[in-house]
This record gives C-alpha cells, structure tokens and sequence, in this order.
C-alpha cells in the first residue's frame, strides 16, 4: 500500500508541475535567464552547498572541471574527465563506462561500478538507495562541466555520501542554441560519435536532442569489447516569472564485458607483448549488458523571498549480468522526490528540504550451463558424495534458475542549512540531516554453488547450505532500517581578494549493501566523521587549492572468508585517513599554462582483525596499524596547455601512482607507475574542431591494481597506447 501511493504522488508530480506553472516568456526575460545561466557555468557551484556560490567561497574541498577541459578530451568515459582531480583516483578496465572511482579511499572495496559515493546527473541522485552507482545511462560526450565535492557530505545529499559527492551537468537549452556533430575513429576499432541539437519552439519552450554511440573491442584484451547507444530529449520551460521547469528523458543500452584478473606469469607476457590473451580464474567470462531509462523534471521558482525547487525522478533499468557462479537478471525502478525552499535573508540564506526515494528491484539468478565438468567425490564410506565439478566455464549462456529474489530500498531524509555571512568576508555554513533507511529483502533458493567442489547443489539434495541462509522451505525474508543524523558546519574567511582559507566538519552515514545485507543481516551503519582546512587563491594569471583533512571511520564493512571458501560480509573496527591536497594553474601567457596536483596519503586500520586460513581452520589476525592496501602514499599529475587565438592547440600530461601495499597483510608492495603521459594536439576553423587524443604515449606495461590472496598475485593491466582522431562540426 504504502508504495503504491508513493508512486501514485510521484506520478501526479511529475505530470502537474509543468502545466501548473505553465505560462509565457517574454524575448528579453528568456535572455536574462540564459545570460544568468551561463554565468553560474562559468563560477558558479550548487553541489557542495545546494545553493549558487563562488567555488572560492564554498568552505569545502571543491573541483570542478571546465567545459574547456572537457571538450578537448575524448570523454569515452568519466575517467577522461576526473583524472587530474586530485584526491580522486579513477580507472577503467577497457575505457568503457565501468570506470572504477575512489575518493580519498571511499569506494575501494568496488571492483566495479561505484560505492560510497554520491552520484548526480544535473542535481539528481542517479545512486541507489543502497549506494551502487552506474555510469550506463551517462552519456559522456554530453557532458559540460563535472563538480567533485571530497569528503562526506551527507547532511546535504544523505546517507552514502560518505566519501564525497560528483555532480555531472550536461548541456542545457537555457544556454545559445547550438547544433553540433561529432566523429571519432581510433585503434583496437574504438568508435565515437554523437550528435546534439538545441533550440527553441516559440518564446517559453526551449529543447535539445541528442544522441551518441561509443565502441571498442579493445582486441588488445581477451573478452573486453563494449557497446554503448544513448538518446536523450530535454524540453525545459522558461516562464514569465523568472521559473524555469526542466524535464531530462534518455534511454541507453549498454553492453560491456568484464574481463578477471591476470597472474603473475599472464602479467609478464602481457608486459612483453603488450597483449594480455588470457584471464585467470574459473568465472571469465563476467559481463553487463543493461537497458535504462532515466526521468527527471525540476523546477527553480521565485516566491518573493523565496526560491522553490522541487524535483521528481525516474529510472527503469534492467540487466543481464554475469558474475562469480551465477548469472544474474534484474529488472529495477528507482524514483523519487526531493521538496527544497531556500529562504533568501539579508545575513545569509536558510535551506530547508525532504527526500524520499524508493528501489524497487526483482532478480532472477541462474547458474551458467556452457561448462566443462568432471566427477568428484567428496567423503569417505556412506558419506561420500559425488559432484559434477566444473572445471572450465566456457562462455555465458544462461542455465537453470537457482535462486529467486526481491530487494525493496526506502530512504526518506530531511535537512537544513543555515547559510551565514556576519560580514563581507565571513561565509558560515551550519547543517543537520536526519535519514531513514529500511531494506526488506525476500528470496528463495532452488539451488546453490558448492564453492569447496566447484559444483551447484540442489537445495531439496543436499540442504544443509541453503538452510543456512533461509527461515523455511529455502526460503528467506530479511528485514533492517537504519537511522542517523549528519550534522555539519564549515565556514570560509576572505583574508584578501583572492584569498580564502576555510574549514569545515562533516559527518558521513553508509549503509551496507542490499547484497551484504542479504549475507549478514546484523551488519551496523559505518559512520565517517572529516576534519579538514585549506586555502584557495584565485589571481589573474594563476590559481591554487590546497587541502589537509582527517577522517575517522568507525564499523567499515569488509570481506570475511568463510571455512567453505566463500566470503562473507562483517564490520570491522576502526580506520583512520590523513591527506594532503594540492592543485594550480599558472597562465604563463595568454595561451600558454602550466599546473598539476598532488595527493599526499596516509591511510591506516586503528583497530582491525582479520580473519585468515591457517591449515583447514580460521584465525583472527591483527592488522591494527597496517596500511590500507591500493592506497599509494602519493599521487601526483602535471600538464602543460596551449590554446592560441589562431587554432592552435595542444595538451601534454602526465599521471604518477607511487607504490602501494596489495593487500591488509602489508606483506608487499607494488611499486606503482610514473609519468604516464597523454596528449592532445588540435586544430579549430571556425566551425571545424580537430583533435588527435593519445593514451600512454609511451606504451607503458603497467598494472593499474595488484591485489595478493594467500601468496597468489593477481594483476589489472593498463591498456597500452590508445589514440582516437575527432572532428566536431558546429552548424
């Protein structure tokens, strides 16, 4: 019931809100508005405060990256954006969308997708309830501006936004119309090409339409082709008041393979050839071929004093995906709401807003049937047992159902910020959010994969597995809400022109998973308290951030081995993360800058025992004081940049990864990776934009993660050298 009418208001939201404030625009107040909006492009951020403010005067660790930056980048995913950011730390196994993303350690325990973090498209949370994140419905090449907020900014965007939040903005039609095309052809048979439209259909009605497609079998690779189509119409209504109505409709369908991991003796070959034709591993042939569509409308209306911006969101999305001894099919419908009204005062602004938003998602597991399988037995005497061990999985055509499952998510959340300016040099920033999640999980199992025998087993056979994670009959209901406050308070002092120092305290909430729920229902929230101070300086010729923070986390979840083999979930102690962050730009000339930045890092377990095998039985190990693992102690880029009034254009920079610890034994380190190099070289005639894109110019053999089980190390290659040629035609 409950659900039904949550749908049933969203619905009648979504449908009322344009006719409700439907009304005409006059030429002159269109233009204002557009003339508004593209300043707010240009200096403005709404992400880390919720409100438009100089990023200098925002009392947090900001980065935003520039529509410049941007279109001069091939932008096949959000690594191509995000790699010089520092704090952030963002890879790609095959330069598709699965690109993996980590702030300041928030998001490691992912292997794919992203964890932790809060993701928006426009200002819409495109995160689940339950924190994953996925890049399918993102069209890269529509991207204008990205902003990364660092550090946990839960009080203003809710629980798992523990680690941060990224706020990708794509074109709008409030901008000047515009009409452009875009074709890209590169090695390993990579594809890139897009077309967007914008306009206008009389005074109050403006529009784009846009559509892309994105490919490479990245043949340097076994199994690691992707495929990815997208289309996406935005109507928005600009109306006599001032109010602007904007509604976002895209479909994508996404097709990625996930190529495993390489052994030591695939690594070296992959290091001499620079080809990595094998995977290790039983589970190769993983994958994710998904269908979205995405709905959002918001509104921005000024009510004398006032500002009102409700918006209302869509998302259907269905998967087929591959993963460790089952295939998983979903069918998801993710929506929600989020109600804010900003109080404008002459002292500052108050900000006051409720969130609901609900995951609705029904999964099919099966087990793979293209196998090789040879008898084993197991036991001795009237115990034996005889198994179908699978000894080579073969590609991933579907086998029979297993297991049956329905995950239904709510978050309702509301918060406030208060907004201080004392004087012209103060900004203060005090918040608090309360939030309330609940997860209800129900499911039945048919069978289950035998991990000691590498074998599936009929749940009514053999149940002694499935009873253990079901009530009766195999089957099972779990149940959990968790609730918290997130307070926060920052402020930023203006020393002179130019020059800003702030500091803030920010407290995160993470929920686990609804999967790690389903393993281990008596998991607790992790919390995350940060501590951190910086100076911002904006001059004529150049810029700089620089950033110190100190975060706390307490019952981050981990992975446990179980005395089958498997692995399950726990919370586990306490972590403690220090950094220092540093980035500039310095304009030699008009055309011609230089900059960088640079990530110092300390991550340590204060308290953490991990449990580990010993013979046939598990123990307790202390890694209290040990380092993180992937978690180099620095991270540093440099670039250099030219763009001339002629045409003119050319980029070079280089990406550096000191070592880093492979796994929470502290047992041995990778060492890492040094100047990896990019460059762009391009040519604009009026009209005509040429690029000439170049990964790893070098054609450097390195790894982009190591991780080590039981003296086993298993290696992600880098992709070798990768160029793309563009050309963008405005018409």
């Amino acid at each position: 019931m409950k659900k039904t009418i949550f749908l049933n208001t969203f619905i009648l939201l979504f449908l009322l809100l344009p006719p409700i404030f439907a009304q005409e625009k006059t030429g002159d107040d269109r233009h204002d508005k557009k003339e508004m909006i593209e300043q707010q492009l240009d200096e403005i951020s709404v992400t880390a405060t919720r409100i438009e403010r100089k990023t200098v005067e925002v009392p947090a660790s900001i980065a935003v990256v520039t529509k410049e930056t941007l279109e001069d980048s091939k932008m096949h995913n959000i690594r191509d954006a995000l790699i010089e950011v520092p704090g952030v730390q963002v890879q790609s196994k095959n330069g598709g969308y699965d690109s993996r993303l980590v702030i300041r350690g928030a998001g490691l325990k992912a292997d794919y997708g992203v964890r932790e973090i809060m993701v928006l498209l426009n200002g819409i949370p495109i995160t689940d309830p339950d924190s994953f994140t996925r890049f399918d419905l993102i069209d890269s090449q529509q991207i204008e501006r990205v902003e990364v907020v660092k550090g946990p900014n839960s009080t203003m965007w809710g629980t798992n936004a523990a680690g941060g939040v990224v706020n990708i903005i794509t074109k709008t039609p409030l901008t000047e119309p515009e009409s452009k095309i875009q074709a890209g052809v590169g090695n390993f048979n990579s594809r890139n090409l897009s077309l967007y439209h914008s306009g206008s259909a009389g005074e109050s009605l403006l529009y784009s339409v846009s559509a892309s497609h994105r490919s490479s079998d990245n043949s340097w690779r076994r199994w690691n082709t992707f495929s990815t189509n997208q289309y996406s119409i935005q109507p928005t209504f600009v109306l006599d008041d001032g109010t602007t109505i904007e509604n976002y409709l895209s479909y994508s369908q996404a097709d990625l393979q996930l190529p495993g991991s390489l052994d030591e003796t695939m690594f070296k070959d992959y290091e001499s050839t620079g080809e990595a034709n094998d995977t290790s591993g039983l589970w190769r042939y993983s994958g994710r071929y998904s269908k979205s569509i995405f709905l959002s409308s918001k509104m921005s209306q000024d009510l004398g004093g006032y500002e009102f911006k409700p918006m209302v969101f869509f998302n259907k999305w269905e998967h087929h995906h591959p993963v460790y001894a089952r295939i998983n099919d979903a069918d998801t419908m993710t929506y929600g709401m989020d109600l804010q009204l900003v109080k404008n005062q002459s002292f500052g602004d108050l900000t006051v807003g409720v969130t609901v938003r609900y995951d609705d998602q029904k999964t099919d597991y099966y087990e793979y049937s293209d196998v090789t399988t040879r008898t084993v037995t197991s036991g001795r005497g009237t115990a034996a047992t005889t198994y179908n061990s699978i000894f080579s999985v073969n590609s991933d055509k579907t086998g029979d159902l297993i297991e049956k499952q329905t995950r239904a998510t709510q978050l309702s959340g509301v918060y406030l910020q208060e907004s201080l300016r004392p004087n012209e040099n103060w900004v203060v920033d005090v918040g608090l959010r309360y939030d309330q999640v609940r997860f209800d999980i129900d499911g039945k199992l048919y069978r289950y994969f035998d991990s000691n025998n590498a074998a599936y087993v009929d749940c009514s056979a053999t149940a002694t597995e499935c009873d253990d994670i079901a009530v009766s009959n195999h089957q099972y209901n779990i149940e959990k809400s968790y609730q918290a406050f997130s307070p926060r308070v920052g402020a930023s002092y203006k020393i002179t022109d130019g020059l800003h120092v702030f500091g803030n305290f920010g407290n995160g909430i993470q929920t686990p998973t609804e999967g790690e729920i389903s393993e281990n229902p008596d998991l607790k929230l992790v919390t995350v308290n940060n501590y951190e101070g910086g100076l911002k300086i904006r001059k004529s010729s150049w810029s700089m951030d620089g950033t110190f923070y100190q975060t706390y986390l307490e019952n981050e979840v981990v992975t446990v081995l179980q005395e089958d083999g498997t692995t399950a979930y726990a919370n586990a102690g306490k972590t403690e993360k220090r950094g220092v962050e540093l980035n500039g730009t310095y304009r030699i000339t008009v055309p011609l800058s230089i900059g960088g930045s640079l990530s110092l890092n300390d991550y340590k377990y204060t308290e953490y025992s991990e449990q580990v095998r010993s013979g046939r039985t598990l123990v307790n190990v202390d890694r209290s004081g040990n380092t993180l693992p992937y978690a180099p102690a620095v991270v540093y880029t440099t670039f250099i940049r030219y763009k001339s009034d002629s045409g003119l254009k050319f980029k070079f920079m280089t990406d550096s990864w000191g070592s880093y610890f492979v796994d929470s034994e502290n047992s041995e380190r990778y060492e890492g990776y040094s100047l990896v190099t990019s460059a762009m070289v391009g040519y604009e005639w009026d009209k005509l934009d040429v690029t000439f894109n170049v990964d790893n110019l070098t054609d450097k053999r390195y790894a982009t993660e190591v991780k080590k089980s039981y003296g086993n190390k298993y290696y992600t290659p880098a992709a070798p050298r990768s160029f793309m040629l563009s050309a963008k035609y405005q018409f």
